[in-house]
């Protein structure tokens, strides 16, 4: 990962950090702010919403300053450079250690073994490139969640790096460091596995020419972010909930990541978060 580009990175993650913190607190389930009632615009019918993100945003500003929309910023930057530096590394290991074999044994085999040798083999390097950069960053990734969960209680238990770890390690070991761990790397693998079967299939069927073949998987990675989006929130709840938090204390108690996730969808909240814009209200009437 050159100067440049992790340079380039931590503007774009600067730039974009007061939409994402203030995901994550949606996504823990935080609602500062009364919801209102409107009609909708295809069934005209009431409900009931949540203020936007940007009204939520601008709460913060109110509540923290203009900087305090840029709470645990550097461990996500950390989080970012560490993952990316990994990511890149083993790709390319891997790719000079299993190269690609073109016009070998494969000219005899079936146009659908074909496919499925080289969605196998591209999806397996890409899964264990992303498993160790997860593995690797996530402790970093816990950090900077907790430090922006402190919102919701005004604590300041990861008011720094040294700080941070000694909180969580004293008070959950070494687990808990990678806490929530499992369903991201779940949700990772089921992403690379969708976006790279439903980019061949549209490269290989449908598309002819390669300068739109460019754009099939980033076309297919927001289709499929969506899909997946229930390994997110679910992780990122999980990351938080052994913390000595109130937003921590104001989840119900989970006896593991399923059981949190069969909690979410009995709620209708497997999706909480994401939409930031227009954010309906669930299992709620208006008056």
């Amino acid at each position: 990962m050159t100067l440049v580009s992790s340079g380039v990175s931590a503007v774009i993650i600067t730039a974009l950090h007061p939409l994402g913190y203030a995901k994550v607190l949606i996504q823990l389930g935080h609602e500062p702010l009364a919801p209102y009632t409107a009609k909708d615009l295809l069934w005209r019918r009431t409900r009931c919403y949540y203020p936007s993100v940007f009204s939520y945003i601008k709460y913060i500003k109110r509540q923290n300053g203009f900087m305090g929309l840029y709470r645990g910023l550097l461990p996500r930057i950390c989080e970012g450079m560490v993952g990316s530096f990994v990511t890149q590394n083993v790709s390319e290991y891997l790719r000079k250690a299993y190269p690609v074999k073109e016009n070998s044994e494969d000219t005899g085999d079936a146009e659908v073994v074909i496919f499925l040798k080289g969605f196998l083999t591209q999806s397996s390097k890409e899964i264990v490139a992303k498993f160790l950069a997860t593995i690797v960053s996530h402790p970093i990734h816990v950090i900077a969640l907790r430090n922006m969960a402190e919102f919701v209680g005004n604590e300041s238990f990861y008011r720094n790096p040294i700080v941070s770890v000694r909180e969580i390690y004293d008070n959950e070991g070494l687990a808990g460091f990678f806490a929530g761990l499992v369903p991201r790397l779940l949700g990772d693998a089921l992403a690379i596995m969708l976006i790279n079967f439903l980019s061949e299939i549209v490269n290989r069927y449908f598309l002819t020419k390669k300068e739109q073949k460019a754009y099939t998987a980033a076309v297919c990675s927001l289709v499929v972010t969506q899909f997946t989006y229930p390994f997110e929130l679910v992780s990122r709840n999980m990351s938080v909930k052994p913390a000595r938090l109130l937003a921590a204390k104001n989840m119900p108690d989970y006896t593991g990541w399923t059981d949190c996730w069969s909690k979410l969808k009995r709620n209708g909240e497997l999706m909480r978060g994401s939409n930031l814009l227009i954010r309906i209200v669930r299992n709620r009437q208006p008056e």
